[in-house]
Protein backbone atom coordinates (compact mmCIF):
# COMPACT_ATOMS: atom_id res chain seq x y z
CA UNK A 1 0.00 0.00 0.00
CA UNK A 2 2.99 2.27 0.33
CA UNK A 3 5.02 1.65 -2.63
CA UNK A 4 3.07 4.06 -4.47
CA UNK A 5 4.47 7.07 -2.14
CA UNK A 6 7.79 5.66 -1.67
CA UNK A 7 9.75 3.92 -4.46
CA UNK A 8 12.82 1.69 -3.22
CA UNK A 9 16.50 2.18 -4.96
CA UNK A 10 18.46 -0.51 -6.22
CA UNK A 11 19.34 -2.62 -3.38
CA UNK A 12 17.83 -0.39 -1.16
CA UNK A 13 14.77 -2.64 1.59
CA UNK A 14 12.76 -1.93 4.55
CA UNK A 15 14.76 -2.31 7.79
CA UNK A 16 11.56 -1.46 10.51
CA UNK A 17 8.37 0.64 10.08
CA UNK A 18 6.99 2.38 12.98
CA UNK A 19 3.77 3.75 13.77
CA UNK A 20 2.27 6.13 16.58
CA UNK A 21 1.70 3.64 20.12
CA UNK A 22 -1.61 2.75 20.08
CA UNK A 23 -2.59 3.90 23.52
CA UNK A 24 -2.19 7.35 22.97
CA UNK A 25 -5.19 7.04 20.65
CA UNK A 26 -7.44 5.94 23.21
CA UNK A 27 -9.03 9.37 23.86
CA UNK A 28 -10.46 9.08 20.40
CA UNK A 29 -11.67 5.79 20.26
CA UNK A 30 -13.50 6.90 23.92
CA UNK A 31 -15.26 9.87 22.39
CA UNK A 32 -16.62 7.62 19.39
CA UNK A 33 -17.68 5.11 21.66
CA UNK A 34 -19.30 7.65 23.71
CA UNK A 35 -20.93 9.25 20.90
CA UNK A 36 -22.66 5.70 19.77
CA UNK A 37 -23.40 4.74 23.95
CA UNK A 38 -25.27 8.23 23.66
CA UNK A 39 -27.32 7.41 20.67
CA UNK A 40 -28.19 4.36 21.53
CA UNK A 41 -29.30 5.26 25.64
CA UNK A 42 -31.88 7.84 24.17
CA UNK A 43 -32.77 6.55 21.12
CA UNK A 44 -36.20 5.47 22.43
CA UNK A 45 -36.44 9.00 23.34
CA UNK A 46 -35.25 10.94 20.34
CA UNK A 47 -37.50 8.97 18.19
CA UNK A 48 -40.76 10.15 19.65
CA UNK A 49 -39.36 13.48 19.25
CA UNK A 50 -40.32 13.40 15.17
CA UNK A 51 -37.63 14.40 12.83
CA UNK A 52 -35.29 16.34 15.12
CA UNK A 53 -35.17 14.19 17.46
CA UNK A 54 -34.61 11.11 14.72
CA UNK A 55 -31.65 13.96 13.29
CA UNK A 56 -29.90 13.80 16.14
CA UNK A 57 -30.04 10.00 16.72
CA UNK A 58 -28.19 9.68 13.31
CA UNK A 59 -25.93 12.88 14.01
CA UNK A 60 -24.55 10.64 16.86
CA UNK A 61 -24.17 7.70 14.93
CA UNK A 62 -22.55 9.22 12.11
CA UNK A 63 -19.97 11.21 14.18
CA UNK A 64 -19.79 8.28 16.35
CA UNK A 65 -18.43 5.97 13.55
CA UNK A 66 -16.46 9.16 11.61
CA UNK A 67 -14.00 9.57 14.86
CA UNK A 68 -13.15 6.13 14.92
CA UNK A 69 -12.91 5.72 11.76
CA UNK A 70 -10.33 8.82 11.24
CA UNK A 71 -8.66 7.59 14.08
CA UNK A 72 -7.75 4.05 12.37
CA UNK A 73 -7.06 5.66 9.70
CA UNK A 74 -4.62 8.00 11.05
CA UNK A 75 -2.78 5.29 13.03
CA UNK A 76 -2.74 3.17 9.71
CA UNK A 77 -1.36 5.89 7.51
CA UNK A 78 1.03 7.27 9.45
CA UNK A 79 4.24 5.54 8.92
CA UNK A 80 7.87 5.99 9.39
CA UNK A 81 10.08 3.97 7.67
CA UNK A 82 13.62 2.80 8.36
CA UNK A 83 15.37 1.47 5.06
CA UNK A 84 19.34 0.67 4.48
CA UNK A 85 19.44 4.11 3.08
CA UNK A 86 17.14 6.74 4.36
CA UNK A 87 14.62 7.86 6.42
CA UNK A 88 11.16 8.34 4.98
CA UNK A 89 7.89 9.66 6.84
CA UNK A 90 4.17 9.61 5.76
CA UNK A 91 2.40 11.60 7.48
CA UNK A 92 -1.30 11.69 6.49
CA UNK A 93 -2.99 14.72 7.60
CA UNK A 94 -6.66 13.97 6.83
CA UNK A 95 -8.38 11.54 4.59
CA UNK A 96 -7.06 13.42 1.36
CA UNK A 97 -3.70 15.24 2.60
CA UNK A 98 -0.23 13.38 2.78
CA UNK A 99 3.01 14.28 3.46
CA UNK A 100 5.75 12.13 2.45
CA UNK A 101 9.53 13.35 3.73
CA UNK A 102 13.00 11.43 3.39
CA UNK A 103 16.28 12.06 4.39
CA UNK A 104 19.39 10.04 3.35
CA UNK A 105 21.56 9.02 5.94
CA UNK A 106 24.84 11.07 5.08
CA UNK A 107 22.50 14.06 5.32
CA UNK A 108 21.16 13.43 8.77
CA UNK A 109 22.83 16.37 11.61
CA UNK A 110 21.36 15.56 14.70
CA UNK A 111 18.64 12.40 15.80
CA UNK A 112 17.29 13.24 19.54
CA UNK A 113 14.46 10.80 20.86
CA UNK A 114 12.78 12.00 24.15
CA UNK A 115 9.92 11.12 26.66
CA UNK A 116 8.19 13.28 28.97
CA UNK A 117 5.14 13.10 30.91
CA UNK A 118 3.98 11.30 33.46
CA UNK A 119 2.12 8.77 30.75
CA UNK A 120 5.26 8.91 28.37
CA UNK A 121 7.28 7.84 31.71
CA UNK A 122 5.32 5.00 32.81
CA UNK A 123 4.44 3.62 29.25
CA UNK A 124 7.75 4.58 27.74
CA UNK A 125 6.35 6.39 24.72
CA UNK A 126 7.68 9.90 23.29
CA UNK A 127 8.98 11.43 20.27
CA UNK A 128 12.19 11.23 18.17
CA UNK A 129 13.50 14.29 16.49
CA UNK A 130 15.40 13.98 13.02
CA UNK A 131 17.32 17.15 11.76
CA UNK A 132 19.38 17.82 8.29
CA UNK A 133 22.75 19.45 7.88
CA UNK A 134 21.27 22.41 6.05
CA UNK A 135 18.14 22.58 7.95
CA UNK A 136 15.90 22.30 5.22
CA UNK A 137 13.63 19.05 6.49
CA UNK A 138 13.26 18.02 10.20
CA UNK A 139 10.78 15.14 11.10
CA UNK A 140 9.45 14.82 13.73
CA UNK A 141 7.80 11.16 14.99
CA UNK A 142 5.21 11.59 17.75
CA UNK A 143 4.33 9.41 20.29
CA UNK A 144 6.12 5.89 19.59
CA UNK A 145 7.07 3.25 21.74
CA UNK A 146 10.27 3.05 23.16
CA UNK A 147 11.91 6.86 21.01
CA UNK A 148 15.39 6.27 23.30
CA UNK A 149 15.55 2.86 20.96
CA UNK A 150 14.17 3.72 17.98
CA UNK A 151 17.39 6.92 17.86
CA UNK A 152 19.95 4.42 18.98
CA UNK A 153 18.53 1.98 15.39
CA UNK A 154 18.76 4.91 13.39
CA UNK A 155 22.40 6.37 14.12
CA UNK A 156 23.32 2.87 13.88
CA UNK A 157 21.92 2.66 10.38
CA UNK A 158 23.31 5.82 9.60
CA UNK A 159 26.73 4.81 10.69
CA UNK A 160 26.86 1.54 8.60
CA UNK A 161 25.60 3.71 5.97
CA UNK A 162 28.03 6.27 6.10
CA UNK A 163 30.75 3.42 6.84
CA UNK A 164 29.96 1.15 3.64
CA UNK A 165 29.84 4.34 1.31
CA UNK A 166 33.23 5.78 2.74
CA UNK A 167 34.27 2.06 1.91
CA UNK A 168 32.85 2.57 -1.82
CA UNK A 169 34.61 5.54 -2.58
CA UNK A 170 37.99 3.46 -2.56
CA UNK A 171 36.67 2.44 -5.61
CA UNK A 172 34.21 3.38 -8.51
CA UNK A 173 33.55 7.01 -7.43
CA UNK A 174 31.92 7.62 -10.78
CA UNK A 175 29.10 4.71 -9.48
CA UNK A 176 28.22 6.27 -5.45
CA UNK A 177 28.37 9.99 -6.90
CA UNK A 178 25.89 8.70 -9.83
CA UNK A 179 24.00 6.78 -6.82
CA UNK A 180 23.45 9.95 -4.38
CA UNK A 181 22.30 12.20 -7.46
CA UNK A 182 19.22 10.59 -7.06
CA UNK A 183 18.28 11.47 -3.36
CA UNK A 184 19.26 15.45 -4.49
CA UNK A 185 16.16 17.52 -5.08
CA UNK A 186 15.57 19.53 -8.14
CA UNK A 187 17.36 23.02 -6.72
CA UNK A 188 20.32 20.59 -5.35
CA UNK A 189 21.10 18.92 -9.12
CA UNK A 190 20.62 22.68 -10.87
CA UNK A 191 23.93 23.51 -8.72
CA UNK A 192 25.32 20.55 -9.12
CA UNK A 193 25.13 20.75 -12.95
CA UNK A 194 27.23 24.54 -12.72
CA UNK A 195 29.76 22.82 -11.21
CA UNK A 196 29.70 20.18 -14.10
CA UNK A 197 29.18 22.46 -16.92
CA UNK A 198 32.14 24.42 -14.82
CA UNK A 199 34.69 21.36 -14.42
CA UNK A 200 34.36 19.91 -17.86
CA UNK A 201 34.57 23.28 -19.47
CA UNK A 202 37.59 23.45 -17.65
CA UNK A 203 39.18 19.94 -18.31
CA UNK A 204 38.26 20.66 -22.53
CA UNK A 205 39.84 23.69 -22.24
CA UNK A 206 43.30 21.95 -20.78
CA UNK A 207 43.08 19.35 -23.41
Amino acid sequence: MYMKDIQLKEHERIVDEVRQYGLTTIWSWIGGILLLFLAAFFMFWLFQHAWWGQSLFGLLVFFGFFVMLRTYMLWKKNVFFITTHRLIDIEQQGFFHRVVSEIPYDQIEDVSGKVSGICGTIFRYGDVHIQTGNGKIKIIVPYIKRPLQLQQQINEMRERYISKYSHDFSGDVAEVVIDKLYELELSDLRRVQKVLDKRIEKLNIEK
